[in-house]
């Protein structure tokens, strides 16, 4: 791919946002009317985009692929998990806002951000192997990253499997079905399903753009940990996982780059719904999923050049 339709899809896609910025600033889509969108990304139109991504005829290779990707995601977990321990360690944060520290590094917006994204740069092809980096991110996420959320907290730890029981999952394991089924949907409903999916894109950077819009900058200004945090997330642990792919096991197909575009994701929006959720730091959760998302604008066209050197 030429770096010219890397940067025409990336700006296609951010340009998106831009409207959602205007619409929050002028108070014409409210902070409820914001929820409801988000709502019907994550329950509708995401699992249909996942499941349209996955209609494709199935093969050993692509099911050895999947197993594939699954190794390399456990070890750049493992790699991003040892990163965070150490910068805590080294900035001296306080226990509680170090663990939320920890899981806002180790956890990308593989999926709400991700997904379209891939979806937009490679195709719906390429949506196939970005669902199954969504499907091993959420076992990590409901359960070392709900451990680390919880001990943010101060509350007991507990793993709750219920919460893999997500819309998302269920379109990642309907589509994985029907892929290892070699089952296609029938016209009328392929076709819905995929123009359903289409509105993924539109509407996740409209959500995003209402978010950034009610930012308050100079909150986010004050706090450095922040800065330091979105410089590890959209560099550094990328570029480990970069180096890791594309010159230790010598990768530079597209799984390689669905994964390494994947970890250069910014920092899961779920990090704020579980600190509501948990009682953890809210506002320390929001300043880093809304910044790192600002700069990745920069730092996501940066990796997908660099993928096709």
């Amino acid at each position: 791919m030429a770096v010219s339709e890397i940067l025409n899809s990336l700006a296609m896609i951010f340009i998106m946002i831009i409207p959602g910025i205007i619409l929050s600033k002028k108070d014409i889509i409210s902070e409820d009317q914001s929820q409801g969108i988000s709502a019907i990304v994550v329950n509708l139109t995401w699992p249909c985009l996942v499941i349209n991504g996955m209609q494709i005829a199935y093969s050993r290779q692509t099911l050895l692929n999947c197993g594939y990707i699954c190794i390399i995601m456990v070890v750049a977990f493992f790699i991003a998990f040892a990163v965070s321990y150490m910068i805590v360690k080294i900035i001296k944060l306080k226990i509680e806002k170090a663990y939320l520290f920890s899981f806002m590094l180790i956890f990308a917006n593989t999926g709400f951000m991700g997904i379209p994204v891939i979806n937009a740069l490679y195709g719906s092809g390429a949506v196939f192997y970005a669902s199954i980096v969504e499907m091993v991110n959420d076992i990590f996420l409901f359960t070392v990253g709900l451990i680390l959320i919880q001990l943010s907290a101060g509350t007991n730890t507990r793993i709750d499997l219920k919460g893999l029981l997500t819309p998302g999952v269920f379109g990642i394991i309907t589509g994985f079905s029907l892929f290892l089924l070699d089952i296609h949907l029938p016209g009328f409903l392929g076709s819905a399903v995929k123009i359903t999916g289409a509105a993924t894109t539109p509407l996740t950077m409209l959500v995003i753009g209402l978010q950034l819009g009610r930012m308050d900058v100079r909150d986010f200004l004050r706090d450095k940990s922040i800065y330091l945090l979105s410089f590890l997330k959209l560099l550094i642990l990328p570029g480990a996982v970069f180096i890791l792919v594309r010159f230790g096991l010598g990768d530079a197909s597209l799984l390689a780059k669905v994964v390494i575009m994947e970890f250069a994701m910014p920092v899961a929006a779920c990090a704020t719904i579980f600190s509501q959720q948990y009682k953890s730091d809210v506002q320390f959760a929001t300043r880093g999923v809304l910044v790192s998302t600002v700069f990745s604008v920069i730092t996501l066209p940066v990796f997908a050049i660099l993928l096709e050197v």
